[in-house]
């Protein structure tokens, strides 16, 4: 049974020429796990919010876009815009509230989903007072609740950790299996998803450039040789392998250390050197911070010494403290025990919720406002957009605005907070090239992350936190070659043949095919 169906289907915004979206053909299937991916501004995010029936996107339709489901859920990509409630357990029951659920029946089903999902620790929080990633995985369950036939997700995945990335892909599996919801997801990180999907679908200019099952699309897409999307073990796959010497292109971590385990060994290299530490460090000493007197404690006794003039990047669970920590060294909080020493004069900040960087009514204006940013934003691929209003941007587009704000302030530091949440491969590329000419200026940058990929490309050093300490500062090689979870797919993937393969790179100089 076909649950979403569009045909000869338009899309255009208000003042613009081309459309948003130009569907000749789309059918999703009831029951089916259908994951869309594609560049930023492809119109992923256009095609959830027209399916969801959003009244405020303006627009003029042509052809048709037809949804059979009696009920459906949409779970946005900002999280922080979706709270309405001043609990997180009267988050999740507010929607079943909505549908005139009767009390005892909604109380079951607040027990079950709390457990289900883990948030037995949030639910007296406020939910605007948790972490990105927590409220990520609070507005997944408040739409699980309702238990919708079709549940829509706009890149769900982008604000987690790596353990709490695995655990919502866990918790899609199940839900889609054991409950027979019909998934439609958007993401850019397939990593963990792209196992669960039977159907993928991918964008590109409003378009669907290619679509099938997964094995279909990443078969056909190597043709075009663009594979800048895929999962890093799948271009791990076709450049080491040639697409050959393997039944199928590996559709998850298993089946591709299984491909790698069975064709390469170590190269016997030696184990890459470790960069010099350098001179000067920002160090704290016991910092204590707490949001109100009568709330827990964020950072307790917190240490570190994280250096200058090299990428340091921060990561840790939702909620272990990153942010804070982040908007302390800024100086937008102090703390009320500890000192913070050696930090530079002028610093400049990119929060999580980059959108809230924008006050003018174009981008072009935008970027007038700062020396320097109408160059970084072309660089970053926005000079078509400079006539268009922050606010009608898609979720990448708006943070590699608010990258180009926050990277072309002069300053001698750079605390960026998830700065590739939502960018694609090639702007994530753009923004490790920055990161690196920042750093030969001598700029110091240091970076909240969950992508690990990433941070193994580009930072020096890496930093864990845990219950609002930071436990452990090394060199980035040696930090991801050491972990299990906080580490990249390659490593996992690879470690059985060589732990030094933490990036594609690595691959080729750490292992060789057996037969050489």
């Amino acid at each position: 049974m076909v649950i979403v169906e569009a045909e000869n289907y338009r899309f255009t915004y208000p003042e613009q020429l081309e459309p948003a979206l130009d569907l000749s053909e789309l059918k999703i299937e009831k029951g089916d796990f259908t994951l869309l991916t594609g560049e930023s501004g492809s119109g992923k995010t256009t095609l959830l919010r027209r399916l969801a029936g959003e009244d405020i996107l303006q627009g003029k339709e042509e052809g048709r876009l037809k949804k059979t489901c009696q009920s459906h859920a949409y779970v946005w990509q900002n999280p922080s815009a979706q709270i309405v409630t001043d609990s997180v357990s009267y988050e999740i029951v507010f929607g079943l509230e909505n549908m005139g659920m009767e009390k005892s029946r909604m109380q079951r089903r607040l027990a079950e989903v709390v457990t289900f999902f883990g948030l037995e620790g949030l639910l007296e929080r406020e939910p605007m007072k948790l972490s990105g990633g927590e409220m990520q995985t609070l507005n997944v369950a408040a739409a699980v609740a309702m238990d919708p036939e079709l549940l829509l997700l706009d890149e769900p995945f982008s604000r987690l950790d790596p353990v709490a990335a695995h655990r919502l892909a866990e918790f899609l599996r199940r839900i889609q299996e054991e409950l027979g919801i019909t998934i439609l997801i958007a993401e850019q990180r397939l990593e963990d998803v792209l196992a669960l999907a039977d159907r993928m679908i991918v964008m590109e200019n409003g378009k669907i450039r290619a679509q099938g099952t997964p094995e279909e699309v990443l078969q056909a897409q190597k043709v075009t040789e663009n594979i800048s999307y895929f999962p890093s073990y799948v271009k791990l796959y076709y450049e080491m392998s040639g697409g050959t010497g393997f039944h199928t292109v590996p559709l998850s971590a298993k089946e591709a250390r299984r491909w790698f385990e069975a064709d390469f060994i170590s190269a016997g290299e030696e184990k890459p050197e470790i960069p010099d530490s350098p001179k000067e460090e920002i160090i704290g000493k016991e910092v204590w911070f707490r949001y109100e007197k009568n709330l827990p404690d964020v950072l307790r006794g917190c240490d570190f010494s994280f250096p200058k003039e090299r990428i340091t990047c921060l990561s840790g669970g939702n909620g272990s403290g990153k942010t804070t920590l982040l908007f302390l060294l800024y100086g937008r909080y102090k703390p009320y025990h500890g000192k913070i020493k050696n930090m530079p004069q002028s610093v400049s900040l990119l929060p999580q919720q980059s959108e809230y960087f924008s006050i003018c009514e174009s981008v072009e204006k935008e970027c007038a406002r700062i020396s320097g940013a109408k160059e970084l934003a072309c660089r970053f691929g926005l000079q078509e957009l400079f006539s268009r209003n922050p606010a009608d941007l898609s979720g990448g587009e708006r943070q590699r605005l608010g990258l180009a704000l926050a990277l072309s302030k002069e300053a001698e530091c750079y605390f960026l907070d998830e700065p590739t949440k939502g960018l694609d491969a090639v702007s994530k590329t753009v923004l490790g090239e920055i990161l690196q000419e920042w750093k030969q200026r001598g700029k110091t940058i240091l970076i909240v992350s969950h992508d690990m990929e990433f941070a193994a490309c580009q930072a020096d050093f890496m930093a864990l936190m845990f219950q609002g300490k930071v436990e452990l500062i090394t060199d980035t090689r040696s930090f991801f070659e050491g972990n299990q979870f906080y580490t990249t797919s390659l490593n996992r993937i690879c470690r059985g043949v060589s732990e030094h393969i933490i990036t594609q790179e690595d691959a080729p100089i750490y292992a060789k095919k057996k037969c050489d």
